[in-house]
C-alpha cells in the first residue's frame, strides 16, 4: 500500500502510524508552509511517513508534477481543507477512487454549494455573492444575516451579524481576515457571501462514501461562542445517527456528484428539519475522527482510507457498534493578553473519563480574540456512558484548568 497524502495533517499521520506501514506514506506540502510551520521536526516522529515532496496545491496544480513522477499510489486523499481539489486532481490522474474534481470544487466554494444544493431541492438560507459593505446592507436590509468567505477554513472570517450591526465593519472583518501560516505566501482569490441567519441546535455529520452511496454517518453536536464569530467551543459524539440525517447526508451526495471518501457537513436543525450550513470533502478537525474512534472502538482514518484501496475484510468490513460517548471541550481565553501560567494540567488527566488533556499554548505565548480555530488554548477529551455523562467529564476537567492571561 502506497498513500499518496496532500497536506500536512498530524492527527492524520499518527492514526496511520498505528494502522499503516513504515514508509508507506508519501506527502506533498507547499515549500513555504513547510518552513514556517517548522513540520521537518513534527514529521519525523510519524513512521508512517516515508518521503516528503514539495509543491504547490493551494489553488494551483503544478504539485501535479511531483504526482506523475513520484508514483505508483494506491490511493489519494487530502489532509487539510485547501488540499481538496488537489486530492480530487491527482485520484483523477491516477485513476484512483476520489471525490471527483467537480464535486470536490463545489465543495471548496460554499457559494456554489449554495447553487447545487438550491437547485436540487434542498431547503436553504437565501443568499448571494458581495464585493463590499454595500452589498451587505442591500440583502439584510437592517435585519440579521451571515456573512462569510466562501472558500477559507476554521470559521475565519465567519461573521454572525445581528440586526443593525456594523455592515462596514463587518466587511472589513470577512474580507480582511488573517490566518497565517496555514496559506501559502502569494496572491490567492477569495469570493464571500452574505446569507439568511439559521436558528436552532447545530450538528455535523461525518460520512464514508462508497462510489456515491453513504456506507457510515456519525452525527456530532456541535457547540459554538455566543457572539459574531460562531467558533466551535466543543463536539459530542453520542454513537447514533437519526435515519433522517442520514437521508439528508444522502441527498447531499446525490446533488453534488460525490463519488468515493469522507465527507464531513454541518447543519443547523430548525423546524423545518436540518438545514445544510456547508461541507467539506475530508475528514473533520477539532478531534471528531478522535470521539469517532473512542464511540466506536475503530480507527476511522484506516477504515477511510482502506474503503478506498478497495479491502474488503477485517476491520473495513461490516457496520461499526457504538460502544460509548465521546466529547471534546476547547480551551479559550480573553485576548489580547500574554499568558503567565498554565495550572491544573495533570490533575484533569486524572479525572475519571479524562481520554487527553491538550495544551497547546505556553506562557509567554500572547492570546487574543478567539476569531476561528487557530484562536483557542487547547483541548480536553473525555468519555462517558452517555452522552451527558462524557460531556460533563469533559466540563469537569476543563473547568480545573487556569490559563492566566495577563492584559496587553
Amino acid at each position: 500500500m502506497h498513500l499518496l497524502l496532500i497536506g500536512y495533517n498530524d492527527t492524520a499521520l499518527a492514526a496511520l502510524d498505528d494502522c499503516r506501514p513504515p514508509g508507506s506514506v508519501t506527502l506533498i506540502e507547499e515549500k513555504d508552509l513547510w518552513d514556517a510551520k517548522n513540520l521537518e521536526p513534527r514529521a519525523a516522529k510519524h513512521a508512517c511517513l516515508g518521503t516528503v515532496l514539495f509543491g504547490r496545491y493551494q489553488q494551483d496544480d503544478q504539485f501535479l508534477e511531483a504526482v506523475r513522477t513520484a508514483g505508483p499510489f494506491d490511493a489519494v486523499v487530502a489532509g487539510l481543507e485547501y488540499a481538496v481539489v488537489a486530492a480530487a486532481q491527482a485520484a483523477e490522474l491516477l485513476g484512483l477512487a476520489g471525490a471527483g474534481t467537480d464535486a470536490a470544487m463545489i465543495l471548496r466554494d460554499k457559494l456554489r454549494l449554495r447553487e447545487v444544493t438550491s437547485a436540487a431541492g434542498m431547503t436553504g438560507p437565501a443568499f448571494r455573492e458581495i464585493h463590499g459593505a454595500a452589498d451587505i446592507a442591500a440583502f439584510a436590509r437592517g435585519g440579521a444575516c451571515v456573512v462569510k468567505p466562501a472558500g477559507r477554513q476554521a470559521s475565519l472570517g465567519v461573521l454572525l451579524l445581528e440586526a443593525g450591526a456594523d455592515v462596514e465593519q463587518a466587511w472589513q472583518d470577512c474580507s480582511q481576515a488573517d490566518e497565517g501560516v496555514q496559506l501559502a505566501k502569494r496572491p490567492m482569490d477569495w469570493r464571500y457571501l452574505v446569507e439568511e441567519r439559521m436558528y436552532g441546535p447545530e450538528f455535523s455529520t461525518e460520512a464514508l462514501v462508497r462510489d456515491g452511496a453513504v456506507t457510515f454517518c456519525n452525527l456530532t453536536r456541535k457547540y459554538t461562542l455566543p457572539g459574531p464569530s460562531p467558533v466551535e467551543t466543543g463536539h459530542t459524539v453520542a454513537g447514533h445517527a437519526d435515519p433522517v440525517w442520514e437521508r439528508e447526508v444522502q441527498r447531499l451526495v446525490d446533488a453534488i456528484g460525490y463519488g468515493s471518501g469522507i465527507l464531513h457537513a454541518e447543519w443547523v436543525l430548525t423546524d423545518a428539519g436540518p438545514q445544510l450550513i456547508e461541507c467539506a470533502g475530508r475528514p473533520p478537525g477539532d478531534r471528531i475522527m478522535d470521539l469517532i474512534d473512542l464511540v466506536y472502538a475503530t480507527n476511522i482514518h484506516d477504515r477511510w482510507i482502506g474503503m478506498l484501496l478497495g479491502e474488503e475484510s477485517g476491520q473495513h468490513q461490516g457496520e461499526l457498534t457504538p460502544r460509548c460517548a465521546a466529547a471534546v471541550r476547547f480551551l479559550t481565553g480573553e485576548g489580547p493578553g500574554t499568558i503567565e501560567h498554565i495550572q491544573g494540567a495533570e490533575l484533569a488527566r486524572s479525572l475519571p473519563g479524562v481520554e487527553r488533556v491538550d495544551i497547546s499554548r505556553s506562557p509567554g505565548d500572547v492570546v487574543r480574540d478567539v476569531r476561528s480555530s487557530w484562536d483557542r488554548l487547547g483541548l480536553v477529551i473525555a468519555t462517558g456512558a452517555t452522552a451527558t455523562e462524557a460531556e460533563a467529564a469533559a466540563d469537569r476537567a476543563a473547568s480545573g484548568l487556569t490559563i492566566s492571561i495577563r492584559e496587553i
